[in-house]
């Protein structure tokens, strides 16, 4: 009724609305004879016809025409989203101002939902293990569409590379260069007209053969009945791609005129004490003589594959390359609500690790997977990786857009990103505020006793803002008491914790920052199995929280079973019938695993060493609590006038900085971090100081610095990038004790470790993600899976992605001529 009579008005120009105000103070009225109103002509009405987004000889293909294409595109970008009543109003707007042919609501949905069946990305439904429903993006559609898409398959990298002493990109650290599994790795290479394929026997140009795994070095056995071969797996050589000379299947062809043993024959491995996988180079002349003398263990039967068939994906190929994927997963929580309002949503992204650092995190390379606001991350995490099995068990055919042929394709999960509670809940670890507080290692913090009293002892609070150093505490104690270990004793934060000896603190602080055991995916997933075959047993609900303490282990997903069962058991003996009728109810049969966690089902990953710390954001609120009022503000005036010209940021907001310093995100640390130095110098003491001068990119006072380091893009040489989280720690234990509380200061010592595997720390930062989360919120009142799903189709048609249809050929389909090219010059800046 509105639109009507807005449209009367506009096309004759009769004041339909009365005047509020006096006649007196109106402006002279315009004598009717003088007044000629614009008359508008309204464009011409879309002939009714159904749609069709098969046809394939029109230049806006897959659109019918010019307007549908546009409105289709602007209904789905990420950051403007339509309701369904502006929809309405914007399309009248258009047909008042003349536009022609403009479709109806109804023939926009009915065009959305023909392009996402036929070239979209699908969402499946899951019902959740735990009782929930949640939808997940198709993985192997995404991975399908990315290879398809010309502005991204241009640098996306399958093999890993040795870059010698350099490191800026994910392929060339040590996780893929060498800790990957070969069973997820890029299986084959192609030279010539051979491809050479791992898990198979493939001679070299000078006679040997080897078992291409990690190329590993066999044994000929050729005597009587026995023939074949002996791996050696703990003997590994370097072979590069020129010394390849016969594949497999030319093996077989050519073993018997060489009088050679039949490669189809593997007769065992050597057993041996010695480390496997070793990394062996041609000038290894001791090295080999020390293997020889541990050889003699006995050969072991080979069970690692079928020799007989050679490399699975070779058949199943059929003469087709085949790689591997390797993905960035994310997980972390958002609020769907715009308002303040928390409404807490888990969601799942993924961006493609072969990609380089400078286009890894960019938004339109970030792609989401799953949301909800009722299953736990674990329980849709079940759902990504019964995908991500699937692809790598029958792979992905996807046209490869760069090298015009199809491939097949299996995805692998390089590492989990989050923040740490996150990382701690994917890797089945109790979290920050347990006993052993480090998903990465055994690092043991304070025991939990009731607190007992020190009569002959000083007692000093770790909790009150002391500025002293460890060493200069420990001066003044002794000074006064004469022995520090024996009569000092720090009062440790929480209700039950005992009172701790100076020793204790020494001790502690070495456990802090030493070296520990570090946690492995063997080792928890052993005791996770033991945990729940003691529930099943009769353990009680008191001595399995104790397990969980006393492990630092506690996987949230078989906590759920585990409730289940315990409920179901309570009052029942353990042994009887009833209690084993009782636990079968939950059991049914099945097999321990399946209750635990399905990130230990992800096929290589370890979640205790493959979770990437983020890096350090929170250093800056600890300053600004020991500022007072007066110091505030003087503050507040250094940062806005401080010169920003040569770090090329915007100036920095003094007040948002102090006022909201415990919520800032990396960006803004990383500018405080450098202006610390100038605007901090006499308002924080000086071992605090020191400290920002650890961190700052212009720390002079000292001889390396963290903050250009852990954000440096390329790192020339590794080892004398990583002395400078030494250099930050130290500065920390100088500052004050008390950050030895603090899990996070001890999580910082395993990042030299992860970039050394990961990367330079950029690559793993969670920044870009978290701006993803704001995307995530719009969608929230629509389907965020359908979309997210819907956004990524558009995104392909602009990008000049191939797709695929029923009856298309080999090489794909893709978006009309005119479309295309008003597509690229209109949307490749901001899209791609």
């Amino acid at each position: 009724m509105m639109t009507n009579t807005l449209a009367t008005w506009l096309a004759n120009g009769d004041d339909l609305i009365a005047s509020d105000e006096d006649e007196s103070d109106s402006p002279q009225e315009i004598p009717e004879d003088d007044f000629s109103p614009e008359l508008l002509q309204p464009g011409a009405a879309r002939p009714p016809q159904r749609v069709d987004t098969t046809s394939r000889n029109h230049a806006w293909f897959p659109w019918p025409d010019k307007q549908t294409c546009i409105l289709d595109i602007l209904r789905h970008l990420p950051r403007l989203l339509f309701s369904d009543a502006q929809l309405h109003v914007f399309l009248w707007g258009l047909s008042v101002l003349g536009v022609d042919s403009v479709p109806s609501t109804r023939v926009l949905k009915d065009l959305d939902n023909s392009l996402q069946s036929q070239y979209g990305i699908p969402s499946i439904r899951y019902q959740g293990s735990l009782g929930h429903v949640y939808y997940v993006n198709h993985l192997p559609s995404l991975i399908a569409q990315e290879m398809a898409n010309p502005h991204i398959r241009m640098h996306i990298r399958h093999y890993p590379e040795d870059a010698g002493g350099r490191l800026d990109q994910p392929w060339q650290a040590s996780r893929w260069l060498h800790e990957i599994d070969p069973s997820i790795a890029t299986p084959m290479i192609r030279k010539g007209q051979q491809d050479f394929y791992v898990f198979e026997l493939t001679k070299l140009t000078d006679g040997t053969v080897v078992y291409w795994a990690h190329a590993w070095q066999t044994q000929p056995i050729a005597s009587g009945d026995a023939s074949g071969y002996i791996i050696h797996r703990y003997d590994t050589v370097e072979v590069m791609a020129n010394q390849l000379l016969l594949s497999f299947p030319h093996l077989l062809q050519t073993y018997q005129a060489d009088c050679e043993p039949d490669p189809r024959n593997i007769i065992g491995r050597f057993h041996t004490a010695y480390p496997l996988f070793m990394f062996i180079r041609h000038s290894h002349h001791g090295a080999v003589a020390g293997l020889i003398e541990t050889r003699g263990h006995g050969v072991l039967p080979w069970t690692l594959t079928d020799p007989t068939i050679g490399n699975r994906w070779c058949a199943r190929a059929q003469g087709h390359r085949v790689l591997s994927y390797m993905i960035w997963l994310y997980c972390d929580d958002t609020s769907g609500n715009t308002s303040k309002k928390w409404n807490k949503h888990n969601s799942f992204l993924f961006t493609t690790a072969g990609l380089p650092c400078a286009m890894v995190h960019k938004e339109c390379n970030i792609h989401f997977l799953a949301t909800s606001n009722i299953a736990p991350p674990l329980e849709m995490l079940d759902g990504i990786v019964h995908q991500l099995e699937l692809a790598q068990m029958q792979g992905i055919w996807a046209w490869d857009v760069t090298a015009r042929e199809m491939v097949l394709i299996f995805p692998a999960v390089l590492a989990m990103l989050g923040d740490n509670p996150m990382q701690s809940e994917l890797a089945c670890h109790i979290g920050l505020q347990g006993k052993f507080f480090c998903r990465n290692c055994w690092v043991k913090g304070a025991d939990l006793h009731p607190a007992h009293g020190h009569a002959d002892g000083v007692v000093m609070d770790l909790n009150r803002d002391d500025t002293c150093s460890v060493e200069t505490q420990s001066r003044l104690s002794e000074s006064k008491e004469g022995s520090a270990q024996a009569n000092v004793t720090y009062r440790l934060k929480g209700k039950g914790r005992r009172s701790e000896t100076m020793q204790g603190l020494v001790d502690r602080a070495h456990r802090f920052l030493g070296a520990n055991a570090p946690r492995t995916r063997q080792d928890t997933t052993d005791k996770l199995r033991g945990m729940f075959h003691e529930v099943a047993c009769g353990m009680g609900k008191v001595r399995y929280a104790k397990m969980k303490t006393d492990t630092g282990i506690k996987d949230t997903y078989m906590d759920v079973f585990v409730e289940r069962i315990l409920k179901l058991v309570k009052g029942l003996h353990a042994g009887t019938d009833k209690h084993t009728e009782a636990v079968n109810s939950v059991t049914q049969g099945r097999p321990v695993e399946e209750f635990m966690s399905p990130v230990w089902r992800i096929k290589g990953l370890d979640p205790h060493q493959d979770t990437p710390v983020e890096i350090l954001h929170y250093f800056w609120r600890d300053a600004m609590s020991r500022l007072n009022e007066v110091q505030k503000a003087e503050l507040q005036v250094r940062l806005a006038s401080f010169d920003v010209t040569g770090l090329g940021i915007p100036l920095l907001a003094g007040h948002t900085l102090i006022q909201y310093a415990g919520s800032l995100t990396g960006r803004d640390f990383h500018a405080i971090s450098q202006a610390a130095p100038f605007v901090l110098y006499d308002l924080v003491p000086h071992p605090c100081y020191e400290a920002f001068l650890a961190l700052s990119a212009l720390g002079f006072a000292v001889p390396t610095a963290l903050i250009p380091l852990v954000w440096k893009l390329c790192i020339e040489n590794v080892e004398e990038h990583l002395v400078a989280i030494d250099h930050f720690l130290n500065c920390m234990a100088r500052w004050t004790p008390r950050w030895f509380n603090k899990p996070k200061f001890h999580i910082l010592r395993h990042l030299p470790d992860h970039i050394r595997r990961f990367g330079p720390a950029i690559l793993f930062a969670t920044e870009g993600f978290e701006s993803y989360n704001a995307v995530i919120r719009d969608h929230s009142i629509h389907n965020i899976a359908c979309g997210m799903a819907r956004c990524h189709r558009v995104r392909h048609f602009l990008s000049g992605g191939k797709f695929h249809a029923p009856t298309m050929s080999m090489s794909g389909l893709h978006v009309g001529q005119r479309c295309s090219r008003w597509s690229t010059s209109t949307f490749q800046d901001t899209t791609i």
